[in-house]
């Protein structure tokens, strides 16, 4: 609290000073080391006099004065106290020290006020500068705000900031910015040794605070000097500094918070004070925000890695299990974001209104990696089936035609040898006809088996391959042991006919059961709020606007619009990816007509399948998407 000043004692007109009783109160007023002044203002004055009856606009002037009347103009109703003509000089002197007394007390009032007034402004910036340093996410402006808030708050013109850093086993300090409301700076981070002979890092060591009234004027005992090399460069004076550790939840010392040159302004000019207690309990609370929020954001960038750990490890696991898809999910990310962001900017009216936050895009981009997770819940037989019939299937077909050849060569042996003991004038010719017999059955079972192995390919099949397939199924045979067999099976015919793919109709409802995997596999995960609906869109990627997709059958106004963005690029992808196994990549061009027919037929939307075509979109997952690499 500031020193208290002598009281003044203000005349108001020049009539009033030659009364007789006023001139002998300014006599005794000067003898106590009054302030006497005539006609000014003088809103602090303890005691005025006036021979007039005031104004309201002088009683508010005067505030807490008392207001005495001379010369017998003011009536008692109009002031506080009526002079008397010739008063007694003790009177005089009684009423200046109770004046002096009540403007004291009225002037400790005002400075207690004053001060609740300072402190709840100085609470309400600390919560406004908790609230401001919660809500900042990125670093370098969260460092920025910390330094300034922290001088605003204390009233500072400089200030600098450290952050202790750990890396390869050693501890450093980081000098990461300076603000100087009198000097411009221009200093570039960089990397200190952690030692106790700077002031930053006796701090940072020691987790002590140091609270300097000189910088100038350290004792020569201290471990730590001031460096006077940047005053001398900006031709500044480094007067009063503060000194702050800031600690995170462990208490270790994770930066330093370094303040220059406190100011208080007094009779409107700014004065270098030292920082009171008062001050230094308000830093060391901003101190302690500051290193929350760091935390926090170190924190939020700890889950953010974790996740891209976990989608990176996920999509590799997936691609571990089905190598031939490898890219997919990173290719099918890459378009599905840029196709996502060209809707805006396409023209087209429906998406003219459409914002993209970068929380959402990254929402979109984590669902489009996972997009075929559940995969990894499918079996691996059906997952990698090349073919209509697996390499064993195909290899006991094979000894099954192998051995009905074996029986045929027996059976025509036997005849030979019957012949043999027959009649030998026609042996020769009746030999002849057996091995015609023998060849013309062997080549048909050669031409069945090609029949075979052409209709095991993932192929479209004609009505003729298929009569084909059910005459060989109708070739039986006898075994050994009696029993009637066949070349394939019922089981095997049923694959071998499949119109389209590879895939059986149990094994493809196996297949399509991936996107309930995924998204059951995904519900698990504890999803932060802004990450909530990668479940939800990773799964409907298949869905179809008339309802006909599947997990669910949608239609188009229940589907995510991400969803319908990436039912586009992972149509696009399967078409031209060149690395599956069973069926050949097509051209661009075709994969555009197909696109293009899906639309038509109001199963995937037609203003996407136009902006993916005319924006180009499909050649980011050619360039920026690599296996392997989360693109950001």
């Amino acid at each position: 609290m500031q020193a208290l000043r002598n009281p003044t004692l203000l005349i108001v007109g020049e009539s009033t000073r030659r009364e007789h009783s006023v001139r002998q109160l300014i006599d005794c007023a000067q003898a106590l080391n009054w302030n006497v002044v005539q006609d000014t203002v003088a809103p602090d004055a303890a005691l005025v006099v006036t021979d007039r009856a005031p104004v309201p606009a002088e009683r508010r002037i005067y505030g807490r004065a008392l207001l005495v009347g001379a010369g017998g103009q003011p009536s008692e109703r109009e002031v506080d106290i009526l002079l008397p003509r010739d008063p007694d000089r003790s009177l005089l002197s009684a009423l200046l020290v109770q004046s002096r007394r009540i403007w004291r007390d009225g002037q400790a009032l005002q400075q207690m006020q004053q001060a609740l007034d300072t402190g709840r402004d100085q609470i309400r910036q600390l919560a406004e500068i908790g609230t401001v340093l919660s809500a900042e996410r990125n670093d370098t402006t969260l460092l920025e705000t910390i330094l300034r808030e922290a001088r605003r708050l204390a009233s500072c013109e400089a200030g600098s900031l450290y952050l202790v850093e750990h890396r390869e086993g050693e501890h450093s300090l980081s000098f990461k910015l300076a603000q100087n409301d009198r000097r411009p700076v221009a200093l570039s981070q960089a990397r200190l040794p952690l030692s106790p002979e700077s002031l930053a890092g006796f701090v940072a060591m020691s987790g002590q605070e140091l609270r300097i009234s000189d910088a100038y004027a350290i004792p020569d005992g201290a471990p730590y000097r001031f460096n006077r090399s940047v005053d001398a460069a900006t031709d500044y004076r480094t007067r009063s500094m503060l000194v702050l550790p800031m600690r995170d939840h462990r208490e270790n010392v994770i930066g330093v918070l370094q303040f220059i040159n406190r100011t208080r302004h007094e009779n409107g000019v700014d004065t270098i004070v030292d920082f009171d207690d008062e001050i230094v309990a308000l830093l060391r609370a901003v101190a302690s925000q500051a290193a929350v929020a760091m935390q926090k954001n170190n924190l939020i960038r700890d889950i953010n890695e974790l996740f891209e750990g976990f989608v990176q490890a996920s999509v590799k696991a997936i691609e571990q299990r089905d190598p031939s898809t490898s890219g997919h999910s990173f290719r099918v990310a890459q378009t599905t974001t840029a196709l996502l962001c060209a809707l805006p900017k396409s023209g087209l009216g429906r998406f003219r209104g459409l914002t993209i936050s970068d929380e959402h895009l990254r929402e979109v981009r984590y669902a489009a990696l996972l997009h075929d997770f559940g995969k990894v819940g499918v079996r691996e037989s059906v997952l990698l089936k090349a073919n209509k019939l697996s390499e064993d299937a195909l290899e006991i077909i094979r000894y099954r035609f192998e051995l009905q050849k074996e029986r045929l060569r027996r059976s025509a042996l036997e005849r030979e040898l019957h012949l043999l003991h027959g009649d030998a004038s026609g042996f020769e010719v009746q030999r002849r006809r057996v091995i015609r017999d023998l060849n013309k059955q062997i080549a048909m079972l050669d031409e069945y088996f090609s029949a075979v192995v052409e209709a095991n390919c993932p192929r479209v099949l004609d009505e003729g391959a298929l009569e084909d397939l059910d005459r060989i199924h109708q070739v039986v045979f006898s075994e050994l042991d009696g029993s009637q067999g066949g070349l394939i099976t019922s089981a095997q015919l049923e694959a071998l006919t499949i119109r389209r793919g590879s895939l059986t109709e149990p094994e493809r409802r196996e297949i399509e059961a991936h996107v309930s995997l995924t998204r059951e596999f995904l519900a698990v995960l504890p999803w932060p709020p802004e990450l909530m609906d990668v479940p939800r869109i990773a799964a409907a990627h298949h869905e179809k606007l008339d309802g006909t997709g599947y997990p669910d059958g949608l239609t188009s106004e229940q589907i995510p619009l991400p969803s319908k963005v990436m039912a586009v690029c992972d149509i696009f992808d399967a078409l031209t990816a060149m690395d599956r196994p069973y069926k050949s990549a097509v051209p661009d061009d075709r994969a555009f007509a197909i696109l293009e027919d899906e639309a038509a037929a109001g199963l995937i939307d037609s203003d996407m399948v136009q902006i993916f075509i005319e924006a180009r979109i499909f050649e980011q997952g050619r360039v920026d998407a690599m296996p392997g690499q989360v693109a950001s």
